[in-house]
């Protein structure tokens, strides 16, 4: 009986020493927009009713939370064509909510933390020559912004 006793107290005194007295926090996985010191935006897909999802992340590659200053540009431009100019012609059209689109045209999703869906709240209306459509998206935080980019979607998974 006593070796029982000695055995289990053995046991709990092993396990007790091997638990962690670590109670600090856990570091965050994410940051709110207006404390991210730069912002990383990822294009993840352009769907067919114009709705995009992107990733937003900070320089050390945290998730970015709470975006709500954003713009869409939706670029069309033409297939092959004749001109004069070195820059090709291309038509656009910005939705997107805050300082560059103070309407709020369209809507702005957090899915999860970092993940964002856009979608307009109607389709761009790029013109009936535009064959290849091009995003330059703008998220603004308080001490950052993503660059002025032009984007080319990723193309669509079978």
């Amino acid at each position: 009986m006593k070796t029982r006793l000695m055995t289990a107290a053995a046991l709990t005194l092993l396990l007790g020493a091997c638990s962690s007295d670590d109670d600090s926090p856990a570091p965050p996985a994410s940051v709110p927009i207006d404390e991210a010191q730069a912002l990383e935006l990822t294009l993840h897909s352009l769907a067919g009713d114009a709705s995009v999802v992107f990733t937003l992340e900070d320089g050390a590659g945290l998730a970015v939370t709470g975006a709500s200053d954003y713009a869409v540009t939706y670029l069309g431009y033409p297939g092959e064509y004749e001109t004069a100019f070195s820059m090709p012609w291309h038509t656009g059209e910005r939705m997107g909510c805050g300082q560059l689109v103070p309407e709020c045209l369209g809507e702005l999703t957090e899915s999860e933390p970092g993940h964002y869906t856009f979608t307009p709240d109607q389709a761009p209306d790029l013109g009936d020559r535009s064959e290849t459509v091009k995003l330059l998206i703008q998220v603004f935080g308080a001490q950052a912004s993503t660059p002025p980019e032009v984007l080319v979607p990723p193309a669509p998974q079978a």
